[in-house]
């Protein structure tokens, strides 16, 4: 019990110094992005909060290199000292020693799904639409979920987006010349199309003018968006920014209508495949270190981590491009290369005695 709590008090400083220097390096990047949308709507307090909001997701986007060098740096330590040496001649036995290792890297997991699914998504989507409304014209945007919108005499607004993708309880308003109500749509939830056109769902229309008004209900209505493409960026946020759930009903919904969506597939079968990655790479690092001769030093191993998880990160995006380009099914693209990882491990692990 007490090694355990040391090896894990080793692993968990580890996983904090990583990601650490990881979440800096990223957030630096994406500051000096917004530093070129920066002036009169979107001021630079508006830039840092936005990286600010992103921290979770970038935390996320770098949980397999985490994974690696976070197991790679304590373990090394230990290694160099002669801990793990002296460990093993204790009668610790060698699963044993791995199982205590691990522990702390599933938790590390275990909190990396709760951030996927319960934390990124929502500070990530305030963070595109605050950035999207800042550098958007004749758009106001309440974050508890109204929408407003205008092109001369018309108004339309979006009292939620459902998963992010779909809007609800959409309104629009036509006036006259006059300033008077002309015109007034609402419809349940609406469906964007490729063009500017919504499938308007469930629909009520009044006609006010000319008197007398008149209403009629019908099931679907095509109406001709006046938003452009950053006034559009307001209410639709990427599929990236989705939870694995949310992402998973809207895959789901877009299938129901015979609609294709390769990349939203391929990002959604990727976050599947991310704690496998994760996985793998905490059980690539194991062998990396106990198997490794006495003339491998640290230095030499954080090195190869890096590395590793730098090219693992091109290879990822690579595949996945290549992927969308050749027509490959979502599953295989974004599971070939954790199957080989793992596959991989599991042979290292094998070797050690």
């Amino acid at each position: 019990m007490i090694l355990a709590r040391y090896i894990a008090r080793a692993m968990a400083q580890g996983y904090g110094l990583v990601a650490l220097v990881f979440v800096a390096l990223f957030s630096f990047i994406d500051l000096i992005q917004q530093l070129d949308d920066v002036g009169d709507a979107y001021r630079l307090g508006d830039a840092f909060l936005y990286v600010l909001l992103l921290l979770p997701r970038r935390l996320l986007d770098a949980t397999p290199v985490i994974a690696l060098l976070g197991t790679l740096v304590p373990l090394g330590l230990l290694s160099d000292g002669n801990e793990i040496l002296a460990m093993r001649a204790a009668g610790l036995p060698l699963r044993r020693l791995i199982g205590m290792i691990l522990v702390p890297g599933l938790a590390l997991l275990a909190l990396m799904l709760l951030l996927a699914q319960f934390v990124a998504p929502p500070l990530e989507m305030r963070a595109e639409r605050m950035r999207a409304a800042a550098l958007a014209e004749d758009v106001s945007v309440d974050f508890r979920g109204g929408f407003w919108s205008r092109d001369g005499r018309s108004f339309v607004n979006v009292g939620r987006m459902l998963r992010g993708r779909t809007p609800v309880d959409v309104s629009v308003y036509e006036f006259d010349d006059a300033g008077r109500l002309q015109r007034y749509v609402h419809a349940e939830r609406a469906q964007l199309g490729t063009g500017r056109t919504w499938q308007l769902q469930d629909v009520v229309v009044r006609e006010l003018l000319p008197a007398p008004a008149r209403a009629q209900q019908l099931a679907q209505l095509g109406w001709p968006s006046f938003l452009d493409a950053t006034q559009l960026g307001v209410l639709v946020v990427p599929p990236q920014a989705l939870s694995p759930v949310d992402l998973y009903f809207y895959v789901r919904d877009l299938r129901s209508r015979r609609e294709q969506a390769p990349q939203e597939e391929l990002r959604l079968w990727q976050q599947i495949a991310q704690p496998v990655v994760t996985l793998a790479m905490m059980l690539v690092a194991i062998p990396l270190v106990l198997g490794s001769n006495r003339s491998s030093t640290l230095s030499r191993r954080v090195l190869a981590g890096t590395v590793a998880g730098i090219g693992l990160y091109f290879v990822t995006q690579t595949v996945g491009y290549l992927g969308l380009l050749l027509h490959l099914p979502a599953q295989f693209t974004a599971l070939v290369l954790p199957a080989g990882i793992l596959l991989f491990a599991g042979r290292l692990l094998q070797r050690l005695r």
